[in-house]
């Protein structure tokens, strides 16, 4: 029978240091997914993807995460939009950029996600009331390993991937991403795809 005090150091260090393997886990499949894209070896599966129904599911899984903050979680489909797309790679993006909006937004802020069609791109933004990034940081919020130091002194911060993930799947898509920020104020990232491809392959 193992003695109270060995049950209790286990009880206390087997849950943390598996909780480190899966981060580690993480880590590795997140360098694993930057290395593809940074190649030119992301694979993709494409097809006729109704954004909508990619996104809100994924808003509706995050919903109980936002209402514990006290965060106002909003999806917004201004129009409908198909695009040619990998839906797999696309739920990607929209849980790190929900994910990330909602770190860095604290009590009674909003997030909103906006779908929308403008000239031949679809048009996806997450903007969020929460801290902002410093205009320093600005041009450099999708490089791999940059992490924002007043993400990282509130501990919210991550390892600096996902964002720099986001910008691979979008660029492997055709598409562009872009960020709007103003400290204290919130932060508004757009990804522009195109609804219609130049080049089509059709089966002969």
């Amino acid at each position: 029978v193992m003695e109270a005090p060995e049950q209790e150091a286990r009880d206390l260090f087997v849950p943390q240091a598996l909780a480190q393997v899966d981060r580690l886990a993480a880590l590795v499949g997140q360098l694993l997914e930057q290395a593809r894209a940074e190649s030119g070896q992301l694979k993709l599966n494409i097809r006729d993807v109704d954004l909508e129904e990619v996104a809100r599911p994924i808003v509706a899984s995050f919903e109980p995460q936002a209402a514990n903050k006290g965060v106002s979680l909003e999806l917004a489909a201004l129009r409908p939009v198909l695009v040619e797309a990998d839906p797999d790679r696309l739920a990607q993006v929209f849980v790190n950029l929900i994910d990330n909006a909602l770190r860095h937004t604290a009590a009674a802020g909003r997030v909103r996600i906006e779908l929308d069609a403008r000239d031949s791109d679809a048009v996806l933004r997450v903007r969020d009331t929460g801290e902002g990034i410093p205009y320093r940081d600005l041009p450099h919020i999708f490089e791999r390993f940059y992490v924002v130091d007043r993400s990282r002194t509130r501990g919210s911060g991550g390892a600096g991937l996902g964002l720099a993930i986001v910008k691979g799947i979008v660029d492997a898509h055709g598409g562009a991403i872009s960020a709007e920020s103003m400290l204290g104020r919130g932060t508004a990232f757009t990804i522009r795809l195109p609804i219609i491809r130049i080049k089509r392959e059709f089966a002969t």
